[in-house]
């Protein structure tokens, strides 16, 4: 499976239910109230307690705060429609309940039932409320409202103890189940075997005073437990367990009594239920009983499995067929709605082989409900038709109504990556029933058919035309369309089209189940079918001769024989030469041409023309059975509704087979070689019915169904498979099945040195074979690597796989180069293959000269040359002893072994550490991908060695660390100087790269196939800054790079930015990791030194931004603008220096400016209006602030803004005086130890800086 289709869809959120559902009441609105064990429902948190629509959707009307803080085990809805609900919860909403609450119908607490004590311990398992509006409640509790009442109780509408009803001691064991006779007697069961001191096996009548009434002659009772009773309306009493015997006489888990307990014999349950238990009995309207548990063997010698449905004398009834049913655990919930659905709920996760948490529903044809629940994920009904687009998106068809919660009315469009595209249809309604078939056209238009009389809220007939983008087509004119259901359409090559289906007329002429139409939707006479079909067309298909195969239920064509399959002339009249004999016994379905022309054919049939075959047969061109196609028996049970050949004539079959393909499992799309024979290489297992399949233009296969898992992963009804259709393979001289292409495995079986860039399905390179992919290229392989020869891959070439479960078995030899070194450089290093030893890595370099970083202690570990690399761990290795010490050059290291691929962990340490990790595979990974995917772990900064080489003049030219994080990179060097080295990077991380992380909690880093890229696998560092992440399209970054340089080769970066469209990561800035010997330059925020500072926040051009750095060397240093991007392109930014007292715009030139060597943090701020700025302010401002001195303290007064900082300053340039956080409009200096001297003094505003000599004498 193709797990990078739909991310969404990833089993995180579940179908249904996480936990148990225990307790289910239907409103008379038909709203759903659901309580049991589960915390959320369909991902979405609703603890314990919740109350649906009809659709199955949470209904949010229904707020209960904070809710219960324990589990629901029973529900009552009273005649006014307030609820009773009963458990082992003690609060609600934050107020203490005793495991009893009433609530009014929107969900809130209805104080006017007081429970605040109610049931002290124990668990209340049932409600039953009597006509006088008292409510007696059973259990495991002891005490209500701390009076012992040891399991039963009955209480008064306001919550209070009913005195008048007493129990004696009760029972000691659990009372279960609880029902009111009409009689106002009351029916107790459950586990207990006396209640108040009388023996009464598991049941006991008692009187409305709470007596027992022992003309309930039930003689010794029950053998075991009693789970479950329900009264029919003529007060007989139903009840299932665990029991086996009731009095003596054989009852197995089921059974009825007569109201004086006494076995009713009339009710027809025979040998009763072979094991395991009863768990809940409910009827409905017309007296049915549904029984549910966690029985799974028989039921009066009939199978069953933990549901069945009985009519009102206890005999099975066969019409109610919910296939496989829960497939695991067990039901103890059941409700029926008004229109003669079921509910069923209970501890399974599976029914009827569909993921399904804890409740289905059963429609009124007693039907499995497959969009009741869906998960909000992929699409929430079927999938009945696939139509792939060139462009790698593809149409779908169905009965749905959503896609991943979005509206989508039984069409969509789906991009590549399986999310709905945005711009199909936008906001229309789309059809109004189903979508069963559709065709595209040459001009990209499209015609689709189902049963729909409505599209996008217009008036068409089954039948319509759309422009690519979903607009109907107003040159297709159907007139009133077709008045029954289209099954199939079919285009030839001349663009007209054949419809077949159910409908007998078109556009208010005769036509009967089959009509070709012309391009404008009228009809064309001159296809003749006479009276056509006498029952429904399934399936139409067009033979490259242009004759018509026509498939389906139908038994006489044209008022001749022909059981479900025909072939027409391109006139419409009956191919004479396609002869089937008497044809097939059931239905065909599916129709398919092989590369021979022979016709393979599926569909519900057992025999064709009086032979055994079943569901699946080859016949021969004149429509004879071809006996060499080795299907055997076919399908055990089930049918084949969709058939697919490969280029290689391997045939798919999808359906809703679930048995068994000539004794091989076969769970609803199997794999056939071209003779028939099962194909073990193809394994997908799906868990529902498969309806429609198709190949994409990548040559990957799209299926759609209603299932909602693909071999146990989570895929609601459409996914996309991997799969090779054709092979070829190089033996020396040429190709057997053209160069390699998607969906080819290749094989080499001679030496191959010049591959180029090619995606295919599965290399395989025969021993002692070597084949060179060339430098810059890339080879996508879809499957796994493997053979015993030899992949090369050329420095900046790659080897890309997607998916994280393959695994390879072929060696590689991975050729990278590094950047130009000396003899003494490092280079960071990381291996994309398995078993690298690091000595192999640069057998020149010296012992001793191999490391790793110890994240715990903070320094360098020394490796013995001979170790083997970990995957994902950065290395060390310093260059070879044969390099030079002055003249840099490149190294190329040669990494041999299995390619490493999928999922790839390595611990980081303790929060705050540093961690040296690398690329662990032989091709590029997305940066941003590895920091989104770490977010929780890591800082989400990522810092790069580079090694810069002087060139003219550049005496200070420094190695250091290439900075990069959401927000974009740093890089080392100018982008106007000349050299070998790259600039910035550009979010791309090359195989072979290490790079330091720094960790935000304890925990692992992942890599994984997602993050790797196909090609941009030279290095890192690239030039451009542009970084259009792919899979975010809706960001926006706006960023300028400011350069800290002098004409001697000083060179540092720092990058500011806004980012817009990000998920929610929380710091964009990084802190500077310098190893620049000679600068640092950085922003200054919260006192941290950033070398990128970011933010999500909108940009204002009253924001400012403040600089800082630090120099080993004095003189001349400039301040530019390397590049800018987004709404700084257009934005003006200015530096003030609060030194000099200067502003000038860095668009219009570089800031000169001389520095001596030290810490400056305050003297530079970036703003981006000059109105804050303007020069006649500053003189203005500057001529109001007062300076005074008098002895030797210095008084300042400054009426037009606050005073923030003074600094006062000896003419050697040494500060003497410092004072900041003054934030006052006055400030005077204590006296200061000195006098008859020149000092200059700085005033800090809110927004300028001031300098002025004084003299204290």
């Amino acid at each position: 499976m193709d797990r990078t289709f739909n991310t969404l869809d990833d089993g995180s959120i579940g179908d249904g239910f996480d936990n148990t559902v225990r307790t289910l009441s239907i409103q008379s609105d038909e709203k759903l109230i659901v309580g049991g064990d589960y915390l959320n429902l369909n991902g979405i948190p609703s603890p314990y307690l919740t109350r649906l629509n009809e659709d199955g959707s949470i209904d949010d009307s229904f707020n209960t705060g904070t809710g219960l803080n324990g589990k629901v085990y029973c529900s009552y809805i009273q005649p006014d429609g307030k609820i009773i609900i009963g458990g082992n919860f003690t609060a609600f909403n934050g107020i203490t309940a005793g495991r009893l609450i009433r609530l009014n119908t929107d969900g809130s607490q209805d104080t006017s039932l007081n429970t605040s004590i109610g049931a002290v311990t124990g668990i209340i398992y049932k409600i039953c409320p009597q006509s006088d509006g008292k409510i007696i409640i059973v259990g495991s509790f002891t005490k209500y409202n701390n009076v012992t009442v040891n399991r039963v109780a009955r209480i008064l509408s306001n919550g209070t103890l009913d005195t008048t009803f007493n129990t004696g001691s009760g029972s000691a064991l659990n009372i279960t189940n609880v029902e009111v006779l009409s009689n106002g007697k009351i029916l107790l069961a459950g586990n207990f075997t006396s209640f108040n001191g009388v023996s009464a096996n598991r049941i006991v009548r008692l009187f409305s005073d709470g007596r027992i009434d022992a003309s309930f002659s039930i003689g010794i009772g029950f053998n075991d437990d009693v789970n479950a009773m329900t009264l029919q309306p003529d007060n007989k009493i139903i009840l299932g367990g665990k029991f086996t015997s009731y009095n003596g006489i054989t009852a197995n888990r089921i059974i009825r009594l007569n109201q004086d307990g006494t076995p009713d014999v009339s009710f027809s349950s025979g040998s009763g239920l072979s094991k395991e238990a009863v768990q809940v009995l409910k009827t409905d309207a017309s007296g049915n009983i549904m029984v549910g548990g966690s029985f799974t063997g028989t039921y009066n010698s009939s199978n069953v499995n933990r549901v069945f449905l009985l009519d009102a004398n206890g005999i099975l009834k066969d019409d109610f067929d919910i296939g496989s049913g829960p497939g695991s655990a067990s039901v103890t919930a059941l409700e029926h709605g008004a229109d003669g659905s079921w509910f069923i709920g209970g501890s399974f996760s599976v029914f009827d082989s569909m993921n399904q948490g804890r409740l289905a529903k059963i429609n009124a044809d007693g039907e499995y409900d497959t969009e009741y629940l869906s998960a909000g994920i992929g699409f929430d009904n079927s999938v009945l038709k696939l139509l792939p687009l060139e462009n790698k998106q593809t149409m779908v068809f169905g009965n749905f109504n959503k896609f991943n919660g979005v509206f989508s009315s039984k069409i969509a469009r789906i991009s590549e990556n399986g999310t709905l595209h945005p711009t199909f249809n936008t906001g229309q309604s789309g059809a109004n029933n189903l979508i069963k078939s559709a065709i595209l056209q040459k001009d990209g238009k499209i015609v689709f058919g189902g049963n729909f009389t409505k599209y996008n809220g217009s008036a068409y007939n089954r039948i319509a035309r759309i422009q690519p983008e979903g607009e109907i087509d107003p040159t297709f004119n159907t007139g009133s369309g077709f008045n029954g259901q289209i099954y199939s359409i079919a285009i030839q090559p001349d663009q007209k089209i054949i419809v077949g289906g159910n409908f007998t007329s078109y556009n208010g002429s005769p036509a009967t189940r089959i009509i070709r139409l012309l391009p404008d939707g009228s009809r064309d006479s001159g296809f003749n079918v006479g009276l056509g079909a006498n029952a429904i067309i399934d399936v139409i298909l067009i033979q490259p001769d242009g004759k018509i195969l026509v498939g389906g239920r139908f038994s006489a064509f044209d008022n001749n024989l022909f059981s479900g399959l025909v072939r027409l002339n391109t006139n419409g009249s009956i191919d004479s030469g396609f002869t089937i004999g008497t044809g097939f016994d059931k239905n065909v379905y599916a129709i398919a041409l092989q590369s021979d022309q022979k016709i393979i054919i599926g569909g519900s049939f057992l025999n064709y023309n009086g032979i055994s075959q079943k569901r699946i047969l080859r016949l021969n061109t004149n429509g004879s059975l071809d006996t060499t196609f080795e299907s055997d028996t076919g399908f055990s049970k089930g049918d084949v509704l969709s058939l697919l050949v490969q280029p290689d004539d391997k045939i798919l079959a999808g359906g809703t087979f679930s048995g068994t393909y000539k004794t091989k499992p076969s769970l609803r799309l199997i794999r056939l070689l071209k003779s028939g024979e099962y194909d073990s290489g193809f394994q997908a297992n799906l868990n529902g019915k498969l309806y429609t399949m198709n190949f994409t233009s990548d040559q990957k296969l799209m299926i759609g169904g209603s299932f909602n898992s693909v071999s146990g992963n989570s895929k609601h009804r459409i996914a996309r498979l991997k799969i090779c259709l054709e092979s070829t393979v190089w033996n020396g001289i040429a190709w057997s099945n053209g160069l390699p292409s998607g969906g080819k495995e290749v094989t080499f079986k001679a030496d191959y040195p010049n591959l180029t860039s090619a995606g295919i399905c599965s290399c395989t390179i025969d021993k002692g074979k070597t084949v060179t992919l060339l430098d810059g290229n890339t080879l996508k392989i879809e499957f796994d690597y493997n053979g015993s020869g030899t992949l090369v891959l050329n420095d900046t070439a790659g080897l890309y796989q997607d998916d994280d479960e393959i695994v390879n078995s072929g060696i590689v030899q991975v050729k990278r180069k590094s950047s130009p070194i000396l003899k003494l450089d490092y280079t960071y290093w990381s291996s994309p293959v398995q078993n690298q030893t690091l000595i192999d890595v640069s057998p020149n370099t010296s012992s001793g000269n191999f490391f790793s970083f110890n994240f715990l202690s903070g320094y360098w570990n020394s490796e013995t040359s001979s170790n083997s690399m970990v995957p994902g761990k950065g290395y060390i290795i310093r260059g070879p002893q044969d390099f030079s010490t002055t003249s840099p050059a490149r190294f190329e290291a040669t990494f041999k072994g299995i390619p490493n691929n999928g999922v790839v962990n390595l611990e980081l340490g303790n929060p705050g550490t540093y961690n040296l990790i690398g690329n662990p595979y032989p091709s590029a990974i997305d940066a941003d991908l590895l920091i989104e995917k770490n977010i929780r772990n890591i800082k989400g900064t990522l810092y790069f060695w580079t090694h810069n080489t002087p060139f003219k003049n550049n005496k200070y030219t420094s190695d250091d660390y290439a900075v990069y994080n959401l927000l974009g990179g740093v890089g080392t060097r100018s982008s106007v100087s000349s050299g070998l080295n790259e600039i910035i990077p550009d979010g791309k991380i090359a195989s072979g790269q290490a790079f330091f992380v720094r960790s935000k909690n304890s925990g692992m880093v992942e890599f994984n196939n997602s993050m790797r890229v196909e090609g941009q696998n030279s290095t890192f560092f690239k030039p451009g800054k542009e970084n259009k992440n792919a899979n975010e399209p809706n960001i926006k970054k706006h960023r300028f790079w400011l350069n800290l340089e002098n004409p001697e080769g000083v060179f540092k970066q720092i990058l500011i930015g806004y980012i817009e469209g990000m998920a929610d990561i929380s710091d964009y800035n990084a802190e500077t990791f310098n190893a620049n010997e000679f600068v640092n330059f950085y922003s200054i925020l919260e006192n941290k030194k950033l070398v990128i500072q970011g933010t999500d926040k909108i940009f204002s051009e009253t924001d400012s931004v403040f600089l800082g750095y630090q120099t080993t060397v004095d003189g001349n240093f400039s301040l530019k603008i390397d590049d800018q991007d987004g709404l700084f392109l257009n934005q003006d930014i200015y530096i003030e220096d609060r030194f000099l007292n200067k502003i000038q715009n860095l668009k219009e030139n570089p800031y000169l400016f001389s520095t001596t060597k030290g810490t400056f943090n305050d003297r530079f701020v970036l703003h981006y209006s000059d109105k804050a700025l303007n020069r006649n302010n500053v003189e203005n401002i500057g001529k109001t602030i007062l300076i005074a001195v008098k002895n030797k303290s210095v008084k300042i007064v400054s009426p037009k803004e606050n005073i923030q900082r003074i600094d006062i300053y000896d003419v050697s340039g040494k500060v003497i005086y410092t004072k900041n956080k003054i934030d006052q409009a006055e400030y005077q200096t204590p006296d200061l130890p000195f006098s008859n001297q020149v000092f200059i003094i700085k005033i800090a505003l809110n927004n300028y800086t001031f300098t002025q000599k004084i003299i204290l004498e």
